[in-house]
């Protein structure tokens, strides 16, 4: 009787595992990647023939950020403030402390020398008018005018009355007599609005120099004082 050997399976000798077939719920990668490349590829393609129809578009430039308009300083509101107190506080001493109104001249010729305080309060209360519309939206270019408001009121103020008291009496043949409210008036307005001042003092100037300008042998032919090379006052 045959006796069968057994030999021992080799333990290297693994076994092998059979891989699932692909069914519908699993297809096979490669299939999935060639779906996504195609797809990828067409809209690629839908891409450019829209770029194509369309053409390139403008960029338009984008808008600078809006500024913040800048506040008033509060100095100048102070400033103007303290300026138009010692105004009040002069024009009270001068009123009630006879000893102070005895020490300054009572006119300068035919011009009351009330004509300085005047312009000087016009300038001020031109200056507060400023502060109280602008505040909100300042321009700092203007500080320096805020300073020399009382300063400059009252060199306008008196100039002004000046030309004016000039004025009259070359327009009458006769001495002419001014109340001095009249000569105030006009101080504390031109003291005020500065730009009238100075358009004033254009036409004074007109009235002076054309007539020169138009019997000048010179000027007839043209010269560099022609009005056409003087620049124009906005």
């Amino acid at each position: 009787m045959a006796i069968e050997s057994t030999k021992p399976q080799d333990s290297s000798r693994a076994e092998e595992t059979p891989e699932p077939e692909p069914s519908a719920e699993n297809p096979p990668e490669t299939h999935d990647s060639t779906a996504k490349a195609e797809a990828e590829a067409e809209a690629e393609g839908e891409t450019a023939a829209t770029d194509a129809v369309a053409g390139p578009q403008e960029k338009h430039p984008t808008s600078a950020p809006a500024q913040t308009p800048a506040v008033m300083p509060v100095h100048i509101f102070v400033l103007a403030a303290t300026y138009l107190v010692a105004l009040i506080a002069v024009f009270v001493i001068y009123v009630t402390w006879p000893p102070f109104r005895s020490h300054i001249p009572a006119s300068f010729g035919q011009l009351p020398v009330g004509i300085v305080w005047f312009g000087a309060t016009g300038a001020v209360i031109a200056s507060l008018y400023g502060i109280f519309v602008h505040n909100e939206s300042w321009d700092s270019s203007y500080n320096y005018w805020h300073y020399c408001r009382p300063i400059f009121g009252a060199v306008t103020g008196s100039v002004g009355a000046l030309i004016y008291l000039i004025l009259l009496n070359l327009g009458s043949k006769s001495a002419i007599t001014v109340d001095s409210l009249t000569f105030y008036v006009v101080a504390f307005v031109l003291g005020f609005a500065d730009k009238s001042f100075i358009q004033m003092l254009q036409n004074v100037t007109n009235v002076i120099i054309k007539p020169g300008n138009k019997t000048s042998p010179v000027n007839s032919k043209g010269s560099s004082n022609d009005a056409s090379n003087t620049p124009s006052d906005g």
